[in-house]
């Protein structure tokens, strides 16, 4: 768990903003959807988890599912870099006021990633980020939700996030909330979302954008970087994957090679205090590099905002040296990132072998237990055992004693009429 939010930290900011980030004007029209006809549009079912149907005010969604929500794309795939896009639904009355329902973002096609904006009828909105057929919050504390009173109702809501350069505009009912960037994902779909154990008609969801990206369905010359990035975050994860394989083999070659419980016992004690140790100073240094790389995206902004001013000026020099300064402060970012990565390996390496040594230290604590309950049942055996030992012991001496009585007796009786030794035996014995 740790391992994704670290992850996460590196590739996704929020940063609360107090006036829009995007100004870019989107002036075309590429979706405008009322739901009046969903045939070859949008799925519709009903099944144990989903109810997907046309209605004539709009498109009913019912989530019955209690432990999940659920994506909802168009039928024709479209994927999406500079846009704005809104979405107006509303809520079912009769239902709870933890239902939920927004917009998805950036969905991925492999369905390796998203963005979700979501509100509920309690008049709260977060931003989350799907990793996996994970849910992360990137907002507030906690679950991610925070208070929108003033911009949500719990009826009728319209949703709109406008992005432009990686950077997005959150609006709810003509309000703008907040600003936040998502640094991972240049392009991808847009869709609906329902939240679990959730009803909600939507009634119209549009797209737009500007004059520069319509028909953009390949991605800009730029991205051949963005993949090059990609491909060496790829690689990167790969050798990590192979050294934390290379790791576990080497923690189960230590298992085996353990000969005595209590020393491995405290080694597994030893070995997981220092996996906490390792993972304060990781998490340090993480909060370090992400104090210096928000810093560093701050003044790339400043530095593009001042190169498109000055770009209209005919000082050539002046645009060659901030252009080279871009770059430079980019490089910088990008080697910040790598390290972040790297440190969100360590983590979940470090936080996975804390776990296997938590799983064998409680194993070993049910074995001792074990083998207490067996010392208490040999224990009472044992005293069994000694009160048998002591009834016969007792037996033995009054046997003895009933002997040497008999002894006696036969001593006593030798004045008496002599009679054969079997005879005077049998006598004895019976007179006893």
């Amino acid at each position: 768990m740790k391992h994704f939010t670290c992850l996460l930290a590196l590739l996704v900011f929020f940063y609360p903003a107090h006036t829009q980030q995007v100004t870019k004007e989107f002036n075309r029209l590429l979706v405008d959807e009322d739901f009046t006809n969903l045939n070859n549009k949008w799925d519709q079912q009903s099944n144990s988890d989903n109810s997907f149907i046309g209605l004539t005010q709009g498109f009913q969604t019912w989530r019955k599912n209690e432990k999940s929500g659920f994506f909802i794309f168009p039928q024709k795939k479209q994927e999406y870099s500079v846009f704005e896009t809104s979405v107006n639904f509303t809520f079912n009355s009769k239902g709870g006021k933890n239902q939920s329902a927004g917009l998805v973002l950036q969905a991925q096609d492999d369905g390796t990633g998203a963005v979700l904006i979501e509100i509920n009828k309690k008049k709260q909105y977060r931003i989350m980020r799907a990793f996996n057929n994970r849910l992360v919050p990137i907002s507030g504390e906690g679950d991610g939700w925070m208070k929108g009173k003033k911009a949500i109702t719990s009826s009728e809501n319209t949703v709109m996030l406008r992005t432009y350069d990686k950077i997005y505009d959150l609006y709810i009912n003509d309000k703008y909330i907040t600003s936040f960037t998502e640094i991972e994902y240049s392009r991808g779909q847009i869709g609906l979302y329902i939240g679990a154990n959730s009803m909600a008609v939507f009634h119209r969801f549009v797209v737009k954008t500007d004059d520069d990206h319509v028909g953009d369905d390949s991605p800009k010359p730029g991205s051949i970087d963005e993949e090059k990035t990609l491909s060496q975050v790829i690689v990167k994860l790969k050798e990590t994957i192979n050294k934390k394989d290379k790791r576990i083999l080497e923690l189960e070659n230590e298992v085996r090679g353990m000969n005595g419980r209590s020393i491995a016992d405290s080694n597994i004690l030893r070995q997981k205090a220092d996996l906490e140790n390792r993972l304060i100073a990781c998490n340090r240094e993480l909060e370090t590099l992400k104090s210096e790389n928000y810093i560093l995206n701050s003044k790339l902004k400043e530095l593009e905002e001042f190169k498109r001013l000055i770009t209209q000026n005919e000082n050539g020099d002046i645009i060659i040296n901030l252009s080279n300064l871009t770059a430079e402060q980019k490089k910088q970012i990008e080697g910040l990132q790598s390290q972040v990565k790297q440190l969100n390996s360590i983590l979940e390496q470090t936080k996975q072998e804390k776990a296997d040594l938590q799983n064998l230290l409680n194993q070993r604590n049910a074995e001792n237990d074990e083998l207490r309950n067996e010392k208490i049942i040999l224990m009472q055996r044992l005293l069994e055992k000694d009160s048998i030992i002591a009834e016969l012991e007792e037996k033995v001496t009054l046997l003895d004693d009933a002997l040497t009585q008999c002894n006696k007796r036969s001593g006593n009786g030798s004045g008496r009429k002599k009679q054969p030794k079997q005879q005077q035996g049998d006598a004895i014995l019976f007179d006893e």
